[in-house]
């Protein structure tokens, strides 16, 4: 086994530490074939796919030996860090893979997680959970050492989890009646992701039951304002619906869920 305390990080910086002390894991295209790996932990990586991944559009094509190279070098990182037989870089055929426990790895333990959440039933629980994975997401996948170009091949579906998770956790806490907290929260959110429905529903919906009924319609009327203007779209029925419910002062709740598939969060 790894030495006690020993797990990797590929959300932001691509790390691996030991009771807390990090490890050396060589240059940036060895860390990055770390990275590639561990998302995959178990599962094997055709070489093709890892040259192809590799390789940044302005550098010249790769090959089977420079993958070699960055392999070796990657396995004399990993044994002078201390990894044994339970953690191994293994070829198979015209593959390779990292074979391990997927719980040393900060993603695999988020989207652990967010499963458990979305299978759950009671908000507490619901919060909890997708909380603890919101707390392993310290920054976009393979951050230090990707290109954009491979984040795209790799990371757009964690990219999607994670706005999964903070719905799960939205819808909860909105459950739990936890109004105030959310508000900041929702404000940063909607910040990042100006265009999405469900979290506009849920600041409108949040500001109207902390009695902030006026910064609840400014919300609605500014989003409707920036899709006709980039889109040439209106609200959704859903987003007008909620924002009729705010003006006759109706109970927004039923209102709410609508618009997602949040319902059972």
């Amino acid at each position: 086994m790894l030495a006690t305390g020993s797990y990797f990080r590929v959300l932001g910086r691509v790390e691996w530490t030991v009771d807390g002390h990090p490890r050396t894991i060589g240059r940036r295209r060895e860390r990055l074939l770390l990275g590639l790996l561990l998302l995959e932990m178990g599962r094997p990586l055709p070489m093709d796919r890892l040259i192809d991944l590799l390789s940044d559009e302005d550098e010249r094509p790769r090959s089977r030996a420079d993958l070699y190279v960055n392999v070796c070098r990657l396995r004399a990182s990993l044994r002078r860090g201390g990894a044994d037989g339970s953690v191994r870089l293994v070829r198979s055929g015209s593959t390779y893979m990292l074979t391990g426990d997927p719980q040393l790895v900060d993603l695999h333990r988020f989207t652990q997680l967010v499963d458990r959440a979305q299978r759950g039933t009671e908000p507490q629980e619901v919060s909890r959970l997708a909380s603890a994975a919101l707390a392993e997401w310290r920054g976009a996948v393979l951050e230090d050492v990707a290109s954009e170009r491979t984040r795209r091949g790799v990371a757009a579906a964690f990219d999607e989890l994670l706005i999964s998770a903070q719905l799960l956790r939205v819808a909860a806490e909105f459950k739990l009646r936890n109004y105030s907290s959310l508000a900041a929260e929702l404000a940063r959110l909607t910040a990042e992701h100006p265009e999405h429905e469900m979290l506009l529903a849920f600041r409108a919906a949040t500001l109207y039951e902390c009695g902030r009924r006026a910064d609840a319609l400014r919300v609605l009327s500014s989003a409707r304002a920036r899709m006709t203007a980039r889109l040439g779209l209106d609200l959704s029925r859903e987003l007008q619906d909620l924002r009729g419910a705010i003006l006759r002062d109706d109970p927004v709740d039923r209102h709410i869920f609508r618009c997602g598939a949040l319902g059972a969060a």
